[in-house]
């Protein structure tokens, strides 16, 4: 087997939890070096995730190592002042979402990557998971039909103010919630008006809804909230609805996923309908939750990407409108009105 020789750089809290633990699960991954300027945490997860070597200099390693690719991971600040200097040397760069805190910055990184003719991966995990990739697969069916609505809905509790943003309520849009507007255009492509709405509670619990017209014509109705539940990162609500004609998807908590197609699947009882084809994992399958939830899959796109073996997924400039969609709904909730989400550029 071809394995793809990677170098990370970041031992903090989410790379160790999230992603390190995915790279013992694939065989297709060679984890040749770590750098964090945290000696400590470096040697820990060398030890525990199978690196050869620990550096603490990032242009070190990358001077003395031969890598197919580099995972960058820290705040998008920090990602968007290291990313470069792996970029600049043409090795493609995995980052978090999101890559920055603007989509300014972010068309930025995406730029530098062209410029040096390779590319970036983002963590928009969702595209990964098995809920939202059984979804895809069922919309590309004929008996779906044409999808006409996306709907969405993500809740929390209280969301803090981070990476140096102003406000808690501009902070979840682009920390957060930018996992959600690369959801939504990746069921319904590119926005291209909002009007949204806001209210707010206490500065750090707010709501958010987004009315949304696509470039493609397809209708959007987004709740945003940092409001319905006590705990922030604990009680997470997230729903999306796909509605087609005469067919309709739900996929809850990215766990389960329920399909009502056009045609009833019994014709014993027509007068009784709904019916509907579900996925439920037992506990069996829940004991597969990384792969579930897409954090393994997104690793593995990763890797296989850098050494030529797949093509796609979500890159540097998926970042970028992820970030212009949530710059949009900040900019009509508060005076803007209807808004064109690419009206500059």
């Amino acid at each position: 087997m071809e394995r793809a020789r990677i170098g990370f750089i970041g031992a903090g809290g989410f790379a160790t939890g999230s992603i390190y633990p995915n790279i013992c699960r694939l065989p297709i991954i060679d984890l040749v070096a770590i750098c964090d300027i945290d000696e400590e945490k470096a040697n820990r997860n060398a030890r525990n995730f199978g690196a050869q070597r620990v550096y603490t200099d990032r242009f070190e390693m990358l001077d003395k190592e031969k890598l197919d690719g580099v995972f960058c991971i820290g705040p998008a600040p920090q990602q968007y002042e290291l990313a470069p200097s792996v970029l600049e040397r043409g090795i493609p760069v995995y980052v978090e979402k999101p890559s920055a805190n603007t989509s300014a910055e972010a068309k930025e990184l995406a730029e530098i990557a062209e410029a040096n003719n390779t590319w970036g991966q983002v963590g928009f995990m969702k595209r990964f998971a098995a809920v939202y990739t059984q979804a895809k697969e069922i919309i590309a069916k004929e008996e779906f039909g044409e999808l006409h609505m996306v709907k969405v809905k993500f809740g929390q509790g209280p969301y803090p103010q981070i990476w140096g943003i102003d406000s808690a309520k501009r902070a979840m849009l682009i920390g957060q919630l930018c996992h959600i507007f690369d959801l939504v255009r990746f069921f319904g492509g590119n926005p291209k008006t909002v009007h949204a709405f806001y209210r707010e509670a206490t500065p750090t619990q707010f709501a958010y809804t987004v009315n949304v017209k696509f470039e493609n014509g397809i209708v959007g109705l987004m709740d945003l909230n940092a409001l319905e539940h006590k705990s922030g990162f604990r009680d997470i609500h997230e729903r999306l609805e796909l509605v087609g004609f005469e067919s309709n998807i739900c996929c809850e908590d990215m766990i389960k996923l329920s399909w009502q197609a056009p045609a009833d699947f019994l014709k014993s009882t027509p007068h009784t309908g709904r019916y509907v084809h579900s996925y439920d994992p037992s506990w069996t399958g829940l004991n597969l939750m990384k792969k579930i939830l897409g954090y393994e899959g997104e690793v593995e796109h990763f890797a296989q990407k850098c050494i030529g073996q797949t093509e796609g997924g979500p890159d540097l400039w998926d970042s970028y409108h992820s970030l212009k969609f949530g710059e949009a709904v900040y900019n009509s909730a508060f005076g803007g009105g209807e808004v064109e989400v690419y009206a500059e550029g």
